[in-house]
């Protein structure tokens, strides 16, 4: 599970990050639970009501709420009962999925276009796909510049329209799934599979073993077309925020 937790943190690099006896501090002006959250995977020393203080008052420093990240490789190990105790309110309940890269599907449709670095046309269908706002598109593309492993932006194509986009993210014989997306008219048709299937593939071309991505647990569609690919959960985790 830890390597797993570092995985996923390499592949959404922030745009800062500070080192506080075992935690990792992450910080990305607010976009993004994951890459503005509190990790807490490594083993810690010191007492932990000061800590968690001291984290409130650097976040507070940079005008965000300390929010945790919550999974199996905590520590301490009864963070999250402390947490609870001083009001932070849980969300966000996420599921952690894996699928050995083994036994692949053929995908339905293959025309697909692959970028091996940024590209800027992949993003803009990514962002317009999401709504995602101006302030926030400056922020994600600083973030996808700052990938250090080797990654690929996928888009599937329907007669040469756009219509459905992901990112892998290659380390350590697994590659990692992040934001996909389907345009909102053509969802529910099998793009987003074909999607899928055509990235595992070209993971397992790259000698990826494995593939993992984060699903929310109310993302029911989502969990739905995971589980028909094979993936299943590797553990769960969730995040904790002050309720002020």
């Amino acid at each position: 599970m830890k390597r797993l937790e570092e995985l996923a943190m390499n592949a959404l690099p922030s745009l800062q990050t500070i080192l506080y006896d075992g935690w990792i501090l992450k910080f990305a002006d607010g976009y993004t639970s994951r890459a503005n959250s509190i990790n807490p995977i490594y083993h810690s020393s010191e007492e932990i009501a000061v800590k968690i203080q001291k984290c409130a008052e650097i976040y507070q420093r940079k005008n965000l709420k300390p929010i945790y990240k919550i999974s199996p490789e905590i520590a301490p190990q009864n963070l999250d009962q402390l947490l609870a105790s001083r009001n932070y309110q849980k969300f966000h309940p996420t599921s952690l999925q894996i699928l050995n890269l083994n036994h692949l599907k053929t995908p339905a449709l293959q025309s697909s276009v692959t970028h091996y670095d940024f590209d800027e046309t992949w993003f803009t269908h990514y962002a317009r796909f999401n709504q995602i706002s101006e302030t926030n598109q400056v922020i994600a593309r600083k973030m996808l510049h700052n990938l250090i492993p080797q990654n690929f932006f996928t888009s599937l194509l329907l007669e040469d329209e756009i219509i459905a986009c992901g990112m892998g993210v290659l380390e350590a014989d697994y590659l990692g799934l992040f934001n996909i997306t389907v345009a909102q008219e053509h969802r529910h048709h099998g793009y987003g599979r074909a999607l899928m299937l055509n990235m595992l593939q070209l993971g397992q071309a790259h000698d990826a073993k494995n593939a993992y991505l984060q699903v929310m647990l109310e993302n029911h569609t989502a969990l739905n077309l995971y589980k028909k690919l094979g993936f299943t959960e590797a553990y769960q985790y969730h995040y904790r925020i002050p309720n002020t």
